[in-house]
């Protein structure tokens, strides 16, 4: 049986080398890294260049499975500039389909946001529910699922849709504004001080990082024949005050609370439905929020002791 050949694009981001990580341990897998940075930590990895054809066709000819998790933007800097969406995020990706869509290439994973591209609503998300975003970023990836949709009809291009619930675990860059939870857990534990926006009831699916990259691997090496839509999420919908609670409770954090006026761009419940990902998956287990938790604490003080050396 000959190996699969799989490749990640943004190898170098949070999920990205999550993932990277996970599908190393498969030593039949034949793995092809790419990013926009000029390096990474890991091998057999390229810098991308997606409006380059030649190298579209060089490298990911007969490729069976491509991760695409690569981004460029997030809710909060787009809200008052859609246009970097589309110029940053939806004309590469239709540049990039445009070319793999037509050299062999038999299934793209394409990471989504269950954050956003619902809309606002009360009800319980299943992936059939009626996606109403209003965010610029949430329309753009929406956008982009409905063109690989557009290439599975005009060329055939198989895909997977992946929309992913509030992720959080070690190694995750807060500076972007991106990471509610390690957001929390770095302020509160160097600056003894947290920010909350609005009343701090929004209520999130929040999802471990290294769970999220099993559950890709699992995907994608089980070879499903069907394109997927799926929301990736866990068993764990709390509020922003629910968070801070097991931040004082379970690892004993003391820190004071600023709160300041809800953000346009945030939705005030977002409950994502995981059943078709369990019945698709009916062994996998997910991580306890509050293990989570405490292995993303113990990573970011050992980050910062390391640091002080």
């Amino acid at each position: 049986m000959s190996n699969m050949k799989i490749a990640v694009i943004g190898a170098n981001g949070f999920i990205g080398s999550h993932l990277v990580r996970t599908l190393l341990e498969d030593k039949t897998i034949e793995l092809k890294l790419f990013g926009k940075s000029k390096t990474s930590q890991f091998p057999n990895y390229k810098p991308i260049e997606p409006e380059n054809t030649q190298f579209l066709q060089d490298n990911f000819k007969d490729l069976d499975y491509i991760f695409y998790l690569a981004s460029e933007t997030i809710p909060a800097n787009s809200w008052n500039d859609p246009m970097l969406e589309v110029q940053k995020n939806l004309i590469p990706f239709l540049q990039f389909l445009e070319t793999v869509s037509s050299i062999g290439v038999k299934k793209i994973g394409y990471l989504s946001s269950a954050g956003t591209v619902y809309g606002l609503s009360e009800e319980l998300l299943t992936e059939n529910t009626n996606t109403h975003p209003f965010s610029p970023y949430g329309i753009t990836k929406l956008t982009m699922e409905n063109y690989l949709n557009y290439y599975f009809h005009k060329n055939g291009l198989k895909y997977d849709i992946f929309r992913i619930s509030n992720v959080y675990g070690e190694g995750q860059d807060t500076s972007k504004g991106l990471g509610l939870i390690n957001t929390l857990l770095e302020k509160a534990t160097i600056h003894k001080k947290i920010q909350v926006f609005g009343d701090g009831n929004n209520v999130r699916n929040f999802i471990y990082v290294k769970d999220v990259a099993r559950i890709l691997t699992k995907i994608a090496t089980s070879k499903f024949e069907s394109n997927h839509l799926l929301n990736i999420s866990s068993d764990d919908s709390l509020s922003l005050n629910d968070i801070i609670h097991l931040m004082q409770k379970d690892l004993h954090m003391e820190f004071a609370i600023d709160r300041l006026e809800q953000r346009g761009s945030d939705n005030k419940k977002t409950l994502v439905d995981n059943q078709k990902l369990k019945s698709l998956l009916p062994e996998f287990s997910f991580t306890p929020i509050q293990t989570g938790i405490k292995l993303t604490q113990d990573h970011i003080l050992h980050t910062l002791k390391e640091k002080s050396k």
